[in-house]
């Protein structure tokens, strides 16, 4: 029999509550746009289900009509609202984040933590205009 000569050490373990993310500002923001990605997540699922629904119905022009007429009842507005709140702060707190993760060099200089961001709004802005210059011109 073999017995070990190390002492035997106790690990100590510091207990975090499970609202440890209610105690900074950063930790809620970060939660936030972490639960607001599953939940965009979810939405992305109801809107290709939408879709799927809208094609099927689409020989239907009754049929279609009342689907159309569904998306206006306020459960489906309140939803269309919640998913862009939640779009919405996603993009802003991921931009506003996103100096800190991505370092651009120009030599021995970096480029400005505002420079970065900008960039991100600025591309933002051009592809929202594009896409809604296409809905606009397929209407």
């Amino acid at each position: 029999m073999t017995t070990s000569t190390k002492p035997k050490t106790k690990e100590y373990v510091r207990p975090i509550p499970a609202t440890w993310w209610l105690g900074k500002k950063s930790y809620l923001k970060f939660m936030i746009r972490e639960l607001s990605s599953a939940f965009i997540a979810g939405y992305a699922v109801f809107l290709l289900w939408l879709l799927h629904h809208a094609v099927k119905q689409a020989g239907d022009a009754a049929g279609f009509q009342g689907f159309v007429e569904g998306l206006k009842s306020p459960v489906v507005v309140i939803l269309h609202l919640i998913a862009l709140a939640f779009a919405l702060f996603n993009t802003f707190t991921t931009f506003n984040v996103a100096p800190r993760v991505l370092t651009v060099r120009r030599g021995e200089d970096t480029l400005p933590d505002a420079a970065i961001a900008g960039v991100h709004y600025g591309a933002w802005i051009v592809v929202s205009l594009v896409l809604i210059g296409i809905a606009f011109m397929l209407r």
